[in-house]
Order: C-alpha cells, then structure tokens, then sequence
C-alpha cells in the first residue's frame, strides 16, 4: 500500500483526534528484523501478496508475504 493512499483514507474516515490502533512495515524495518537486505521488486511483490492475505489480529502475515515472493520471483527467475 502506497502511503499517499493510507493518508487519503485515514483522512476521509476518521477524525484527527480520534484514536486508531496501527501497525505497519516498511521494507527498510523488515530488513533490519530479518538482517537481509530486500530487493525491491522482492518487496513490491511481497507488498502486493501481503494486500491479499486474510490478516488477523494475531498474525500480520509479512514473513509469509516474504517468503512466498521469494519463491515466486525464484520460479520467474527459472531458480526453483
């Protein structure tokens, strides 16, 4: 998700005062958590399957978002 399109939404729904619980990931976060660097078609992708996954309060799904671009890009890349 694009941030201009978080900050439209967040605008158009809800009150500046209004308390909201929420929680994001940036590419350069997940890199640090992970110790790897991403590439960024790697986390274009990931983004974009992550957008698609039913997501719970407890699971956040951006390890499985990862690892599941990861073998995407590998099968494109002819690596699987």
């Amino acid at each position: 998700m694009k941030v201009s399109y978080l900050i439209k939404h967040l605008q158009d729904e809800y009150q500046p005062d209004q308390e909201i619980m929420v929680q994001w990931f940036a590419k350069e976060h997940v890199e640090a958590n992970n110790g790897e660097t991403i590439d960024e078609d790697l986390w274009d992708l990931a983004v974009r399957l992550w957008e698609k996954y039913e997501i719970t309060q407890d699971e956040f799904g951006v390890d499985t978002s990862l690892a599941d671009a990861k073998e995407r890009m590998a099968v494109r890349q002819g690596r699987a």
